[in-house]
């Protein structure tokens, strides 16, 4: 296979990967309807509740944007607090880890399986039938990484490949690199999940793949951010939150970054499960430690963000 038809393929399998991750999402907020918003709005009275609500509904949606997203929506339209949407915030970061831990379980190779069960399910009258459109595009995700790792297995010794790798020298320029693309691609799953596959086929190592990932978490916020420009002072509020808290959340994990990846690899396993495992760890610490933190970070996120005057 050539170098080109390789690149080719990639890029494909990688646009049809972004494809039915946003379908996915799409799917199941439709089959949810307003049932969804009515949950954010009840059971995020505190913020540990909005925290597993938000971990909940991300691990479902398979997208951190889009919980955030609805969650700035609803924040604006008055129906959840600001500080009540911070622990939805918090937890949305926890269950975007989702999607990297079946990618590090190969859940890739049952997605033929799952693709064919959701395309019979959307075609029979059953009660579950609504799920069936959601199911497809939820394998068509991992059927579009097991035909990515083919285009790339060709590229293992690619020398020109690995010198551009090479040039992502230190943490400081994965974080750089990871918080471009996924402020491209507006989805840090994407970015969090081609940086697992790299890792796989041996193209990334441990250290500049989590410095790929931690530059996805601040990434994502963008798209929150542009949606929260026209809305009122809470919503922005929300969103500038979101994007402190991972940014912060950054800032204070760098120093312990060595202690944290030889803890991670003590735990032992292949080195994509413990990008995987290092990606839950940091998300689940830095909510931890915000939680604790609620209500100054809470004045922080009002100071930066203060209320227009008449």
């Amino acid at each position: 296979m050539s170098v080109a038809t390789s690149i080719v393929g990639i890029i494909t399998s990688l646009c049809v990967f972004v494809f039915a991750l946003q379908k996915f999402s799409r799917q199941i907020q439709y089959a949810a309807g307003d049932r969804m918003r009515e949950i954010l709005h009840s059971l995020t009275s505190t913020p540990v509740r909005g925290t597993l609500i938000g971990t909940l509904f991300t691990a479902l949606l398979q997208s951190s944007t889009a919980t955030t997203v609805i969650t700035v929506g609803l924040v604006d339209a008055g129906l959840i607090s600001f500080t009540s949407s911070l622990g939805v915030i918090f937890g949305a970061n926890i269950g975007s880890t989702v999607t990297t831990q079946l990618i590090a379980l190969n859940l890739a190779s049952i997605a033929p399986v799952i693709l064919i069960a959701g395309f019979i399910l959307e075609r029979v009258k059953i009660k579950w039938q609504k799920y069936g459109r959601a199911l497809f595009y939820f394998g068509l995700v991992f059927f579009s990484l097991a035909v990515m790792v083919i285009f790339i297995e060709p590229l293992r010794t690619n020398t020109a490949l690995l010198g551009l790798l090479g040039h992502i020298s230190n943490v400081g320029s994965a974080i750089f690199v990871g918080f471009l693309v996924t402020a491209i691609l507006q989805s840090s799953g994407v970015v969090s999940g081609l940086s697992i596959i790299l890792v796989s086929q041996g193209l990334l190592s441990f250290e500049q793949a989590i410095g790929i990932i931690l530059g996805a978490n601040i990434g994502t916020t963008v798209t929150a951010l542009i949606a929260a420009i026209p809305l009122h002072t809470n919503a922005r509020r929300a969103a500038v939150a979101h994007f402190l808290f991972n940014t912060i959340g950054v800032l204070i994990m760098l120093p312990f970054l060595r202690p944290i990846i030889n803890f991670i690899q003590y735990i032992d396993g292949a080195t994509a499960q413990e990008v995987a495992n290092f990606h839950v760890f940091f998300n689940i610490v830095s909510a931890f430690l915000f939680l604790i933190f609620i209500k100054p970070f809470a004045r922080l996120v009002e100071l930066v963000v203060r209320e227009k005057k008449a």
